[in-house]
């Protein structure tokens, strides 16, 4: 169910969020997300979750929480690359690239070509081979010699 009260509120922290207002924009989607459940909407809005755990995130409050109202929203609505672009967010600061690749690569399934997206998995680089190719990446003797051959000189 759409509340318009809702609504307004979650434009204004995406209008905070854009301006950089982190604090302001968590403020706005927490408003949302309680005016949504005041006027008896059972389910949240997918956007609404999304939004609240990256702005959780970008304020420095729970990852663990971040990530929960961003799978949240994703369960829901999946198909939105925007959806997926604040999961991948959020799982990179909780510092689970894998996971964070995956969703990233997911939403951009869902719109190819999406700039935010690319952009994110630019900024995620590549990962090199490992050192033993033959060995799985987290085996000990993988991840020395791939810190040994990262250590400058």
């Amino acid at each position: 169910m759409l509340v318009h009260a809702a609504e307004d509120s979650f434009h204004k922290g995406l209008e905070h969020l854009d301006q950089g207002l982190k604090k302001e924009a968590l403020a706005f989607f927490n408003g949302a997300l309680e005016i949504e459940r005041r006027m008896g909407g059972e389910n949240h809005q997918a956007r609404y979750l999304s939004y609240y755990g990256l702005s959780l995130q970008l304020t420095g409050g729970s990852r663990h929480e971040a990530v929960r109202y961003c799978r949240a929203a994703a369960k829901v609505e999946g198909y939105r690359p925007e959806i997926c672009l604040n999961l991948g967010r959020v799982l990179l600061a909780a510092n689970r690239r894998r996971e964070a690749h995956k969703t990233l690569h997911w939403g951009l399934r869902m719109q190819p070509g999406h700039r935010q997206i690319v952009r994110e998995l630019k900024k995620m680089g590549l990962r090199r081979k490992p050192p033993l190719p033959f060995l799985p990446r987290t085996n000990t003797l993988n991840v020395l010699l791939g810190r040994m051959r990262r250590a400058p000189a």
